[in-house]
Formats: C-alpha cells, sequence, structure tokens
C-alpha cells in the first residue's frame, strides 16, 4: 500500500506534456553500449547501411540526470557517454567534442571524470588512444553558457571514438535537455531521469510522436531519507532509435526547432516542511517576476529615473512624440554599444553601464525604454527568443525559451518594435535574428504577446552597363548596387566592417587598384544604400562568336533547396527581391545571334520576369527578376518553391551569343 501510494504521489507530481508526431519504425542495431568497449561490428561497419552517405554514425548517445544529497542540499548530477564511428574525412570534424555548462556569480558547474577514446584498426591490432583532458579550453558563448572544448586524438577515417564524462550543478533548475536526433544518423539514443519529490519538473518532446521506448517506475533500491521524509527516486526512461540525420539547414530559424528532442522545466519545489514555491505557472505571473526581478524590472525602474535627468539635456521640448522617440533611439544608437551577448537580464547596474557605455542586450534596450518612458512615450520590454536559439512554445510558459530584450512603443496610436543594439538599422526595425514569431510584451496585469514578423519587403538592385572589346577578349563593367531594407543594413555592416572581403567578393581577388567601391548614402540610414563599382573581366572568345552573361554571374548558381521533400517550413526571415538591368553594347562588327527566351510567372508564391529587348543595332537590354511574394513558405509549398528555385539558376544563367558579321 505503501509504494502504491508513493505511485500515486509521483503520478499526480510530475507533468507530462508531449507534442505528437509519427517517428520512425524499424528495430536498431545491437552494439555495446559500455564505455571502453568495441566489437568487431563496429570496425566493419563502413557505412551506415540506412544512409550511405553519412560521413559519421552515432553508435550510442546514453544520458542520465539524478540527484544527491549534500551538506548545502541536493545536488544535480548528469552523465553521458557517446560512441561514434568515422567513415570520411568529412567526418572528423564528429571528433571535436564540446560540452556547455552554466556559470553565474562566480560558481559554475563542473565536469569531472572527463574520458575519451580513440580506436584505429592497424595490421590486424586495436591500437588504443586515450585522451588528454590537459589539450582543452573554454570557449565563452553568453553570458552564463561556456563550452569546454576538447578533439580525441588519433581521428582518421574508419576510427571509433568514445566519451565519457559527468557534470555536478548546483543549479536545480538546469536539468540537462536532451536532443536525441543529431546532424549524423543516431542508431541509440537514451535518457534516464531520476527524479526525486521535491523538485517538480514539466518536460516537452519535440518533433516525435512517441518513444521507441518508454519506461517510467519507482526505484525498487533501499529509501532514502531528506528531514523525516522518506522517498525512493522515480525513473523516467526514454529512449529512441534510429533517428536520421537532421540535414537541410537552409532558410529555417533553428536546427533547435526540428531535431527530435525533449526539453525540461523546472515547474515547482515541495519542501519537506510541506510548503511549496511554485516557479512559474502562468504568463501573466512570469511576465509579474520578471518586472520584480533586480535585473530586469528594477533595472528598468532605474533607467527611466535616469532617463529623466538625461532627457532635460537633449532639447526635446516642442518635439512631436515620434520625433522624440526618433531622438531618444538615435541617442542610445550612438553613445552605447551591443557588447554582441543575447541575454533577457541585464549584466551591471544602470550606473555602470553609463560609465562602461557597453552592455548586452538587456542593458541595452532596457536603457532605452526607460530613456522612451522618461519623455512621455509608452514603452514596455518584449522578451523573445532569437533564432538561433529556438522557437517559443506559447503553450508552455517556460522561461528558459527566451533570451533576448527589444521594445515595445505606442506612439500616436502606432505601435512599433524599437532595438538599440543595431547602430545602422532604421528606426522601427528590429535586427534580423530576432524575427522569431512571437514576443512577450512584460507588462503588470497582462500577458501579450506580439507578432515579430517583418512587413518590410527588402531587396537588391543590380544595374550593369557592360562594354564588351572581343579585340582583347575583356569586357568593362560599370556596377552599380542599390540595397533596401535588411539588404541595406546588411551591406553597410559588410562595408564599414569588413570592406576588404566586400571588395573581394564583389571585384575579385586580382582588382585592380583603381578597382574601388564607391558607397553612396552609407550614413543615411532611412535612404537605401547604393554601391559603385568598375570592373575589368575577360568575355569568352570562341571562333567568330562572343558569349556573354548579362548578369555577370551575379544570380544564384544552385538551388539551396537540396532535400527532395521537407517536413518543416522555408523560412526566408524576410521578404526578399531582386532585380537585374543589363545594358550591353554591341561591338562593331557583331549582331547578336542567340539569346534565352523570355518568361513572366506571377503568382502568390513568386515573380520571376526574364526579358531580352533590342533596343537598336548597337545596344540590348535584359531584364530579369526574382520576387519571393512570401516571408515563409509552408510545407505544402516547398516543393513548387524548389522548382521555381530551378527555374531562376537555370534562367538567370543563361547567356547571349553574338556572331561575328562576315
Amino acid at each position: 500500500m505503501a509504494q502504491r501510494a508513493n505511485f500515486e504521489f509521483w503520478r499526480s507530481l510530475l507533468i507530462v506534456m508531449v507534442v505528437l508526431c509519427n517517428l520512425y519504425s524499424g528495430r536498431a542495431q545491437t552494439y555495446n553500449h559500455e564505455f571502453g568497449k568495441y566489437s568487431a561490428e563496429e570496425f566493419n561497419l563502413t557505412q551506415y547501411p540506412k544512409d550511405p552517405s553519412a560521413e559519421a554514425v552515432v553508435i550510442y548517445d546514453i544520458g542520465k540526470s539524478y540527484f544527491l544529497l549534500s551538506n548545502d542540499g541536493f545536488v544535480l548530477f548528469f552523465e553521458r557517454r557517446t560512441k561514434m564511428k568515422i567513415f570520411t574525412k568529412a567526418g572528423l570534424k564528429w571528433a571535436e567534442i564540446s560540452i556547455p555548462y552554466y556559470e553565474e556569480a562566480h560558481k559554475k558547474e563542473e565536469i569531472f571524470e572527463l574520458r575519451g577514446n580513440t580506436y584505429n584498426l592497424e595490421n590486424g591490432e586495436i591500437r588504443v588512444s586515450r585522451l588528454n583532458t590537459k589539450n582543452s579550453y573554454e570557449e565563452k558563448v553568453s553570458e552564463h553558457w561556456s563550452n569546454l572544448k576538447i578533439a580525441l586524438p588519433d581521428v582518421k577515417e574508419g576510427s571509433i571514438v568514445e566519451i565519457s564524462y559527468k557534470i555536478r550543478s548546483p543549479y536545480l533548475f538546469n536539468l540537462r535537455n536532451w536532443e536525441f536526433q543529431n546532424k549524423i544518423p543516431v542508431i541509440f539514443s537514451e535518457y534516464i531521469a531520476k527524479m526525486i519529490p521535491f523538485y517538480e519538473y514539466t518536460y516537452l518532446l519535440q518533433g516525435a510522436g512517441k518513444f521507441d521506448e518508454f519506461r517510467n517506475f519507482i526505484d525498487p533500491g533501499l529509501n532514502k531519507s531528506y528531514g523525516t521524509i522518506e522517498y525512493q527516486d522515480y525513473i523516467y526512461d526514454f529512449v529512441m532509435k534510429d533517428l536520421p540525420a537532421f540535414r537541410d539547414e537552409s532558410f529555417i530559424t533553428s536546427p533547435e526547432d526540428y531535431l527530435v528532442k525533449i526539453n525540461f522545466q523546472l515547474n515547482a519545489v515541495h519542501h519537506p516542511d510541506g510548503g511549496t514555491v511554485t516557479i512559474v505557472s502562468t504568463w501573466p505571473k512570469l511576465a509579474e517576476e520578471m518586472l520584480d526581478n533586480d535585473e530586469f524590472g528594477k533595472y528598468l525602474k532605474n533607467c527611466r529615473k535616469k532617463g529623466v535627468e538625461i532627457a532635460d539635456t537633449m532639447r526635446l521640448s516642442g518635439k512631436l512624440p515620434l520625433e522624440k522617440a526618433k531622438a531618444v533611439e538615435r541617442f542610445v544608437k550612438s553613445n552605447f554599444s551591443w557588447n554582441g551577448v543575447n541575454d533577457k537580464f541585464s549584466s551591471k547596474s544602470v550606473k555602470e553601464f553609463l560609465i562602461s557605455k557597453t552592455g548586452n542586450c538587456a542593458d541595452v534596450n532596457l536603457f532605452l525604454a526607460g530613456m522612451l518612458n522618461a519623455v512621455g512615450i509608452e514603452a514596455s520590454p518584449v522578451i523573445l527568443s532569437t533564432r538561433l536559439h529556438g522557437k517559443i512554445q506559447p503553450d508552455y510558459p517556460f522561461l528558459h525559451f527566451f533570451n533576448s530584450v527589444i521594445i515595445k512603443a505606442k506612439i500616436d496610436s502606432v505601435t512599433y518594435l524599437v532595438d538599440a543594439t543595431e547602430p545602422l538599422s532604421s528606426f522601427g526595425v528590429i535586427p534580423t535574428r530576432c524575427i522569431n514569431e512571437k514576443g512577450l510584451v512584460i507588462q503588470k496585469g497582462n500577458a501579450e504577446w506580439v507578432n515579430l514578423k517583418s512587413k518590410m519587403a527588402s531587396g537588391i538592385e543590380y544595374r550593369f552597363d557592360l562594354k564588351p572589346d572581343p579585340g582583347k577578349s575583356s569586357m568593362d563593367q560599370h556596377y552599380r548596387l542599390i540595397a533596401t531594407g535588411y539588404e541595406a543594413t546588411l551591406y553597410r555592416n559588410k562595408f564599414l566592417n569588413s570592406r576588404q572581403e566586400l571588395h573581394t567578393d564583389l571585384l575579385g581577388r586580382n582588382a585592380e587598384p583603381d578597382e574601388t567601391l564607391n558607397p553612396i548614402g552609407l550614413t543615411r540610414i532611412d535612404m537605401p544604400f547604393e554601391l559603385d563599382f568598375n570592373k575589368k573581366t575577360q568575355v569568352d572568345i570562341l571562333d567568330d562568336k562572343m558569349i556573354i552573361s548579362p548578369f555577370c554571374n551575379v544570380p544564384m548558381t544552385e538551388n539551396p533547396l537540396k532535400q527532395p521533400s521537407r517536413s518543416y517550413p522555408v523560412d526566408f526571415i524576410y521578404r526578399k527581391a531582386n532585380i537585374f538591368t543589363s545594358v550591353i553594347v554591341v561591338p562593331a562588327g557583331y549582331k547578336l545571334l542567340s539569346r534565352p527566351d523570355n518568361i513572366n510567372i506571377s503568382n502568390k508564391m513568386v515573380k520571376i520576369l526574364f526579358a531580352t529587348e533590342v533596343k537598336n543595332s548597337d545596344t540590348i537590354v535584359v531584364t530579369g527578376v526574382y520576387d519571393f511574394r512570401k516571408d515563409i513558405y509552408d510545407v505544402s509549398e516547398y516543393s513548387d518553391l524548389k522548382g521555381y528555385f530551378n527555374r531562376i539558376v537555370d534562367k538567370f544563367n543563361e547567356k547571349l551569343v553574338f556572331i561575328k558579321e562576315p
């Protein structure tokens, strides 16, 4: 009876939420899952039969999380062991391992018992190369996350590699998530979570309808005690088999959104004395807790107070609300800089931020919100998840979904999303990294979601003036590149921060000294950005024929959509259009022999136009447009979209042929 009561207690304690869709069938090949063991079968594996093109395969990946009692309370432990077979030279990178760990307030998770082996079959014998843990380094990823980077030794094609480690964590909220799927095939993946009755977690399964194997049971071992409470571990065992490689990463938010994985969130803490602390239960409660947090709501209040002092020096009297908002945004962008770190919490006090004039996105944008409030603009923070961080599940109030902050401002009944981390973007334009479905507005008494979708179309117009000289087998090209919207911001950043790289991209590595890029509208961020330059190239002469690419090899040359089908949307981030106009001066003694056929496709998905017009005997104008009329294309549109890409690649790279007149 006692055991059954304990079982029923656990059933009511752990909340299980599973997002459903069918996974793969088939049995996994049996391999030894012990660390330090290997088999002839593994060495005989020269390719993965279910994916012969795979550069490597995960033979097994097994993780376990559990709690142990210490003098300071419970400590969370995580163990992992993984074995892989390397097939090709491209697969060698899989022997480079990153182990993430969390740190905060000079206290960090501890990685220990780190072991690794490489097995090579040489002259009929197995040679074992053991990991030297001294050959490792730490890489800072964000405010609180770092990676321990290691490389297993003596790895080559045909090697078997394995790694094993443990992590001791004082952060009980950080029960490890688990990715069953990877970018290479996974034969067997298992995650074991040993729960105790004092910490209640919610879990969310993504990308699969069910586990291949799932068990939940009470640990049959000896009872444990904490204070006056006796308890047993409640064990959850999740298994997936034969997971395919996650390959097609073009035009998606993050692989994290589509991999088969399981996420955990600490939901409540149950004290032995009977008290319960709920961590997060609803979105309004989460918003209230953010406003009470020293590194969010209280930081924002202090920014507002300081903003009143600063605003008095800005001469904003008499300006309209929108003019005030733009002046404040430009002030913050001009005087403070983002350090490249995304975080939902500030990293320093307002005083420290004003002295250093740099900080993470919360430091910068919460200060912007405070300044806007100080000049009478209604502005609230919006927490969101950047594209690489993954999507938010609006049905589940998990705080760890969020990693960044922007601002929602209401001015003359119009809502603007504002950001001060990108100095080269215009007012009301948020960075592309932030365009990720929805963000949560943090305000009292209400949980409001705001759409982060961009309403602005962006594009590049290319204008070419081409003067071929068949006698010298060369051609003078005059370019004019005109970028708008996000493309303008992209090119401004490239010109200012990577000028040599941009110079090489546009002019080539062998550019002449006088071939320079002339920017137009570099600092006028509300206007298009233009680049003007000249370039001399070779022209193809074959017998009495001259062959010219009218758009100078600028359009895409291969289809970015590689897979025959796709189970997730194609996400362009924002609407994109490219326009090409080429004016070709026909050299004396030549005439047009052949030209590509014209096409004109216009529908809800795309506009594709290609046309050649003979103006007179010595001038030909070629016009091309490919305009993607959506920012996101549904799975059902993938096949058609892939076909349109093929049409663009084929048509926009066709050539004009001129022949020498007799």
